[in-house]
């Protein structure tokens, strides 16, 4: 092998170790935790390709959008007066019951525990 070629190799194996070296391992990284809330284990953010800065609490905590239970039924003509006829609505026949959730009453809530002739179901939004 020619003294060029060789030196070559050396620079370019010297190069590379010094980079491999410079750039640290994750197992090197020191871990990174977000609160997840009361009671919950943190988040581990370790690897992350969001500023964690910018990682911000947002919606309702746990348990806060409560389940509506054993719901209140009007016949349609009295839900007239509070719906509209563009207004969305979830219809379910199940067990022999007919019934109608008001989706604007189910993004306030997304679950209704409710009973069809006996037989439990979770309505789910």
């Amino acid at each position: 092998m020619s003294n060029a070629i060789t030196n070559r190799l050396l620079l370019g194996g010297l190069l590379f170790s010094s980079i491999s070296i410079s750039l640290p391992s994750a197992a090197q990284q020191e871990k990174q935790y977000l609160d997840a809330g009361h009671g919950q284990p943190p988040f581990d953010v370790t690897r992350h390709s969001v500023n964690i800065a910018e990682i911000v609490p947002a919606g309702p905590p746990k348990d806060g959008i409560p389940a509506l239970d054993r719901p209140k039924f009007v016949p349609a003509t009295e839900a007239a007066k509070f719906l509209s006829k563009h207004d969305r609505i979830l219809g379910i026949d199940y067990n022999g019951v007919a019934k109608a959730y008001p989706v604007k009453i189910l993004n306030w809530h997304e679950i209704v525990n409710d009973d069809f002739n006996g037989k439990p179901a979770a309505v789910t939004w």
